[in-house]
């Protein structure tokens, strides 16, 4: 379909003005004098940007490019910054088609972005609630941060409203899966939402007639340009998961190994008191010390361990002491069996044993390095709970890698001790370098540290 459109002189200096955008336009401000004409009311100046820098961007009103199978011609321009943080600035180009209407071509830090205007939103149920969650067109969307303040630095070309310089717009964004995002925009009292989507730069200066020119740093911090959207949807799940597999592989190599890798460092069968000495020589994991009476009660017997002559554990009818940690319910007096899981330390140990009926076999065993799978089994439950809802987008990715950090400190300060942490400082320091480097290359972490929306 051709396009038709007609021409003005601006008001004030008389320079002359295409005017492209259809009969809905109702400004245009002018690229010479940067004075806001009223179209509907004989060309009346409105506002002017006389003092305001032209903000740098690869766009300029009149291109025409293909986005989406659809023709836009450029027609507006305007630059836009946030109230909070004045150097964050990005462009918003107004398009115009004669069979598709009007939508924004957004430049921000070199990335290029689609905005259309939705109007099948239910804002009235938002305005109620303003979730942190929402739901357009069996998309999940989730609020990445509080509402903040934009204001208009400048104006160029067509727009199908009144923009004047510091006019505030407040904004809540919400980010999808995909590179996708809803944005709800107020300003003057009225609500409108935009969805946004990402596009390949690459496509898109080619389709407007730009030279594509990829500079050596861009090949370094930025793998969007090179691939297509299908294929970085890819190397997001494959970053995402990336990222997380490590703990999981971590969680599921100890559930295995609980079935096969404690090793047993004394065991005996028993009618008579008796002491000995015993020696742990690992501290990974737990040592399980195991008692069983037949046909009796545990309460008939008596077992201490001693360490440099100090006592750090014993049973004592239905006393169970040890010295790090209170054991609680671990023994029960009604009870002909117990096995009690203790984290000691490595070195040798005496061991006294005692028995008020000789005429009753006791058996006693103790093994170290045990890991106990009741803890695990819930543990790796939890994790993949949390992997499925993160990669569904159910719940904030951050928030994700909190729980996954928690669990990581809970399991290595149980079952290594102190030299877990450092092991787990030395493994976050590892997972650290690897998102900085998911995020030099364009993954979902830095589609959350990245606006992509208007």
């Amino acid at each position: 379909m051709s396009q038709k459109f007609y021409a003005i002189k601006c008001s004030n200096c008389a320079a002359p003005l295409d005017i492209l955008g259809g009969g809905r336009v109702q400004t245009v401000t002018c690229a010479y004098c940067h004075s806001t004409l009223d179209l509907n009311d004989e060309y009346k100046v409105l506002a002017k940007f006389n003092d305001i820098k032209r903000p740098l961007g690869p766009f300029e009103i009149g291109m025409r490019g293909n986005i989406k199978g659809v023709e836009w011609t450029i027609i507006g321009w305007i630059s836009y910054k946030t109230v909070e943080f004045p150097s964050e600035e990005w462009s918003e180009f107004f398009l115009y088609s004669p069979t598709h209407g009007y939508a924004w071509l957004v430049y921000e830090n070199s990335k290029v972005y689609f905005s259309k205007r939705v109007r099948d939103f239910d804002l009235l149920q938002w305005q109620e609630k303003k979730p942190k969650t929402t739901f357009y067109h069996k998309g999940h969307y989730i609020r990445q941060e509080a509402s903040y303040v934009t204001y208009v630095d400048y104006v160029e070309g067509e727009l199908n409203y009144i923009a004047k310089f510091g006019d505030k717009i407040t904004c809540w964004d919400y980010n999808g899966v995909r590179h996708q995002s809803l944005s709800i925009e107020k300003s003057s009292g009225e609500l409108e939402v935009y969805h946004t989507e990402k596009l390949n730069k690459k496509d898109i200066y080619t389709a407007f007639s730009l030279e594509y020119k990829e500079s050596k740093s861009a090949k370094k911090t930025s793998l969007y340009d090179d691939i297509t959207i299908e294929e970085e949807e890819t190397h997001t799940a494959l970053s995402f998961s990336n990222i997380h597999i490590y703990p999981f592989i971590i969680l599921l190599i100890l559930a295995i190994s609980s079935l096969f890798y404690s090793q047993t460092i004394f065991e005996k069968s028993y009618t008579k008191s008796f002491e000995t000495q015993i020696n742990v020589n690992s501290n990974a994991f737990l040592t399980a010390i195991s008692l069983k009476v037949q046909g009796s009660r545990t309460v008939n017997n008596k077992l201490s361990l001693y360490q440099n002559g100090k006592k750090i554990f014993y049973i004592d009818k239905d006393i169970v002491y040890f010295i790090k940690k209170d054991l609680g319910n671990s023994w029960y007096r009604g009870d002909n069996a117990a096995t009690i899981y203790l984290k000691l330390d490595k070195g040798e140990y005496r061991l006294l044993c005692q028995k008020e009926n000789p005429q009753i076999t006791s058996t006693l065993s103790i093994k170290q390095e045990v890991i106990r799978l009741k803890y695990i089994i819930p543990l790796l439950v939890l994790f993949i709970t949390i992997f499925i809802l993160s990669n569904m987008h159910l719940i904030n990715a951050n928030i994700s890698m909190i729980v996954f950090i928690l669990i990581a400190v809970i399991v290595a300060f149980e079952i290594f001790g102190p030299i877990g942490l450092f092991f787990l400082g030395f493994f976050y320091f590892f997972i650290k370098n690897a998102k900085n480097n998911y995020d030099e290359n364009g993954s979902w972490i830095d589609d959350n540290s990245d606006r992509s929306d208007r």
